[in-house]
């Protein structure tokens, strides 16, 4: 039989190093910080020349290599490397510029997100004066891309990094509370140099980050992490999982336990940054921040916990203690590390696409891929849970080797999501059409606004149909101080979409909009009325919102089972077929995180 798990656990090897090879073949730089919108438009043909360039992106970006080249109709560069972040705005980019004749120039930019450290980099011409408009296209939005502006060497290293550096921190915290709540004999050197040695994993995947994100940027590491948030946060990791693996190894001599202990106490601080620095981040949110937080110390948990007793099968030789007595204590933290992971992880799905379930872009694709094997080890726990390792059953090894191999293949997909660029902040926002003005049994045009921000907004129209010989046009009235302005869209392809740029919607402003569609002839064949607002942080009302918000329902489902949670454990209660002191610290543990990142998520939640 050990022969047997031996080849099994290869094969998983082999298999889960599968999905780290896939990248792009070419560098094509798409999501991530994407372009949303900028003034000039792209398209835009202006009268009077800009004074300045503004680039509105998806993603906070930094002021380092965020930057933008103009060059006129013949190619000549007219400015290089110009432009920084807006004080006001740490979404836009801000250029000045010289006095431009009229003429037709391009904008080559480049842009590095805040949030997860990534470039990404494009093109879009506008006209000045008296010219034929230019295209409006350029370089296309890669909402929910894989590897966007990598190829595949470098997607394979980042991925690689990122699975060594946030599986050494999650293994790290994870085999300390295990070795203290379910082997409770934390005591063992041999166990704190495994700990030492997991930062020290954790360590190297943060430094191979670092490296990656300094060449691609065109820095040194040194420079690299003192110039961007996103590899201060990096050198942080480093620098912390390297003096705790030193510091573990050196306490280790004396005190076995409490090295444990404060290897434990570094994976969580690294958890933490991980947190902080990953797609998150990019809301002004902590709503978000805190649910990736709880997933990874729930997930830390989880795994560790798995591995263990993986590692008990494979030596087929007894434990110290029964397995069913290992398994009763782990089960308890399984059972709700289990719950926590379900809740947290289905928010931070909605939060970064919008959709619970969908298969429209890669990112969404893999993200149903890493639920569907995370689904299939939780089942796969659950028959394991209610066998509870009894001697008598012969396939309960086996069955936690499999288990533990589907947790591995989540953690993999995992490091190849972190590559890729969630779509939500790429997507417009949806206003809701007032239902007055809308024809009954006839579905009505949808208006989006890109990004959904005070500022430069795109106008994103779409039409029921795809008609052919129409024009779109919007009718924007400003309501809390008068005014009133006229925009053509523009036909995109031939999908029944229409779009233009170049709308300013300042922050406490009161819109009333209408989409009219006109025939050939000119002649209006209907039209639909829209009512929205904006706010400091965005659209404060008219958005168009599913009948019931899974991020509320996800919200009081964590709450209610916080309560639950603690008034279960207080009254002497305990989990089915658990160790009661191991449910005890479980039920009470989870329930303090499920309220918090509850009340947060229903408190002070994005809007989406």
């Amino acid at each position: 039989m050990t022969r047997r798990l031996a080849a099994l656990v290869a094969a998983w090897a082999i298999l889960l190093a599968g999905p780290t090879l896939v990248g792009p073949a070419t560098p094509v730089a798409l999501g991530h910080s994407q372009l949303v919108t900028s003034v000039p438009a792209a398209g835009e043909v202006v009268a009077v020349a800009p004074e300045s360039i503004r680039l509105v992106f998806s993603e906070p970006i930094e002021a380092v290599y965020t930057k933008l080249d103009l060059l006129d109709a013949t190619g000549r560069t007219i400015a290089t490397g110009i432009g920084a972040p807006d004080p006001a705005d740490r979404f836009a980019l801000v250029a000045p510029i010289q006095p431009l004749p009229d003429g037709v120039y391009t904008v080559n930019w480049q842009a590095l997100s805040a949030a997860d450290g990534h470039v990404t980099s494009g093109f879009f011409t506008f006209g000045v004066g008296n010219v034929t408009p230019p295209p409006a296209g350029g370089s296309t939005p890669g909402a929910g891309s894989i590897h966007a502006g990598h190829d595949a060497g470098t997607a394979f290293l980042e991925t690689e990094s990122r699975i060594a550096g946030d599986g050494g921190l999650l293994l790290a915290l994870g085999l300390a509370l295990v070795s203290f709540l379910v082997l409770r004999r934390p005591g063992s050197r041999g166990l704190a140099r495994l700990v030492a040695a997991c930062l020290g994993v954790a360590a190297s995947g943060a430094a191979g980050l670092i490296v990656l994100g300094g060449t691609t940027v065109g820095l040194d590491p040194v420079a690299y992490v003192a110039q961007s948030r996103a590899g201060a946060l990096l050198g942080a990791r480093a620098g912390v999982t390297l003096a705790a693996a030193v510091l573990v190894l050196a306490v280790a001599r004396r005190d076995a336990r409490l090295a444990v202990a404060v290897g434990g106490s570094a994976g969580f601080v690294g958890l933490l940054l991980v947190a902080i620095g990953g797609h998150a981040a990019a809301y002004d949110s902590p709503a978000p921040v805190a649910a990736v937080a709880v997933h990874l110390v729930a997930a830390a948990i989880w795994l560790a916990g798995l591995l263990t007793l993986a590692w008990i099968a494979l030596g087929g030789a007894e434990p110290e203690e029964p397995l069913p007595t290992l398994v009763g204590r782990f089960s308890a933290l399984a059972l709700v590390s289990g719950g926590l992971i379900a809740l947290t992880g289905a928010y931070s799905d909605w939060v970064q696409t919008r959709a619970l379930v969908a298969l429209d872009t890669p990112y969404s694709t893999t993200l149903m891929v890493k639920s569907g094997l995370a689904i299939a080890a939780f089942s796969l726990g659950a028959f394991n849970h209610f066998s509870g390792g009894r001697p008598a059953d012969r396939r309960f090894r086996p069955r936690v080797v499999i288990e533990a191999g589907l947790a591995l293949a989540v953690v993999v997909a995992t490091g190849v999501l972190a590559s890729g660029s969630p779509p939500a902040l790429e997507r417009p926002i949806a206003i809701a059409a007032l239902p007055s003005s809308v024809v009954p049994g006839v579905a009505p045009p949808v208006l989006e606004l890109a990004p959904g921000r005070p500022g430069p907004t795109r106008i994103v129209v779409q039409l029921p149909t795809a008609p052919e010989h129409v024009t779109v046009e919007l009718l924007l009235q400003r309501l809390d101080r008068g005014g009133s302005s006229r925009l053509t869209l523009a036909p995109e392809a031939a999908t029944g979409t229409f779009a233009a740029g170049g709308a300013l919607l300042p922050a406490g402003s009161r819109w009333d909009a209408s989409v009219v569609v006109r025939g050939r002839d000119g002649s209006e064949q209907y039209r639909t009325r829209y009512a929205f607002a904006l706010d400091a942080a965005g659209i404060s009302e008219g958005r168009a919102t599913p009948p019931l918000d899974p991020a509320i329902i996800i919200a009081l489902v964590l709450l209610a089972g916080a309560a639950l949670g603690v008034a279960f454990a207080l009254g002497g209660g305990s989990l089915p077929r658990v160790d009661p002191a191991a449910s005890r610290v479980a039920l009470l543990g989870g329930s303090l995180a499920g309220a918090l990142s509850g009340a947060l998520i229903l408190l002070a939640g994005p809007r989406l």
